[in-house]
């Protein structure tokens, strides 16, 4: 016999991540493409609700907040630790445009786009998330994660959109996606999220330096400049 919401929280959250899981997939997208002429699934779910990979997760964006030399990064890793679990909504390498050749990326034809993105989709894979991506399919993502966040509200589980910790999970290997949003989900008497304060950051301070590399860019140096790809000039 279970008692009280502690002890029936993995529970809940488990079975609410899953049915905001298939409200992502289930939204609607451009062109209601999501299997077309064979083509595989493209949108990508995972949840995870293990405190120690919540924990490895808060751990990466602290060290990716002090080579961005940003304490939002803090703040966010500070919140993720308190959450009940974590619903992550992606865009798999395996997405295609709608073939709208609508020219929101700048381009007149989708294939245009595609051709053109290709040196720079390779060099991006040493940022946060890989592009450029196509636009109306970000649209999608975007539908996908609110339908998603709609059916956690409709069980009262709280939730927040968030991109940091999907980025974390990318770079950890625990999400395959190259552009992601974090379904973050908690259980408690009051939204983790809410009025979270922005903390003070000694990024120089020796606690600081045991912080491991990302081997993400670009990084921010002490100088204030943002060192980029070898092949890149640094932002004055």
């Amino acid at each position: 016999m279970l008692n009280g919401i502690d002890e029936i929280k993995g529970d809940v959250i488990r079975t609410v991540a899953s049915l905001c899981a298939a409200a992502a997939v289930t939204a609607p997208k451009s062109g209601g493409q999501l299997f077309n002429k064979g083509k595989p699934l493209f949108i990508e779910t995972v949840i995870v609700d293990d405190k120690e990979t919540i924990g490895r997760l808060a751990e990466w964006i602290r060290a990716r907040g002090k080579e961005r030399r940003q304490e939002i990064w803090f703040r966010d890793a500070a919140t993720a630790e308190k959450l009940d679990g974590v619903l992550f909504i992606g865009i798999l390498e395996n997405w295609y445009p709608p073939v709208y050749d609508c020219g929101a990326c700048g381009f007149a034809t989708c294939a245009e786009f595609m051709e053109a993105a290709k040196p720079l989709r390779k060099k991006s894979n040493f940022f946060e998330f890989v592009g450029p991506q196509c636009n109306l399919r970000n649209i999608d993502l975007g539908i996908a994660v609110g339908s998603a966040a709609k059916a956690a509200s409709l069980y009262n589980v709280d939730t927040r959109c968030q991109t940091r910790i999907a980025i974390a999970a990318r770079k950890l290997g625990i999400i395959q996606s190259e552009v992601a949003v974090a379904l973050s989900m908690s259980i408690t008497h009051k939204n983790v999220g809410f009025d979270k304060r922005m903390p003070a950051v000694d990024f120089d301070s020796a606690e600081l330096g045991s912080l491991p590399a990302t081997n993400t860019l670009p990084v921010k140096t002490e100088d204030g400049r943002w060192a980029h790809l070898p092949d890149h000039e640094p932002e004055e």
